[in-house]
């Protein structure tokens, strides 16, 4: 009987570490959304229905550099603040620490984007897109 009794609170005690050793792992390595931080730089008009928004996150400190999003979107309208959290939940096209040199619109209504310096993240699945990155 007593074996049965050890047996059981070892399995306890085991199964208890278990469930606070993976509650810490989860702790530990949750990452808040790096965006909430974001700040409204720049806002261009490419056509009427085509904007470019830059926004800038200097939050790293003096060992994590300045990173730069920009994000193609419909016209967003309110504060900056409004602004911020609509883009928020939309994945920037460009983000790196680089600048955009040059973004116009061609006449088959494609966006040209010339980019210089370093890329972090492009996203690929935009269509009527062309990058031209320098570095």
């Amino acid at each position: 009987m007593p074996f049965k009794t050890a047996i059981k609170w070892i399995h306890r005690l085991v199964t208890v570490s278990l469930l606070a050793l993976v509650i810490g792992f989860l702790w530990l390595n949750h990452q808040p959304s790096q965006q909430k931080s974001d700040e409204l730089q720049r806002v261009y008009k490419l056509s009427d229905s085509v904007w470019l928004y830059m926004t800038v996150n200097n939050q790293g400190g003096a060992t994590v550099p300045t990173i730069y999003r920009y994000y193609l979107s419909g016209e967003i309208s309110g504060n900056d603040a409004d602004v911020i959290h609509q883009l928020a939940m939309k994945h920037p096209v460009i983000e790196g620490t680089g600048t955009i040199t040059t973004a116009s619109m061609d006449t088959n209504g494609e966006v040209k984007i010339t980019y210089s310096g370093k890329v972090i993240s492009i996203q690929d699945n935009i269509s009527n897109l062309r990058f031209s990155v320098t570095p």
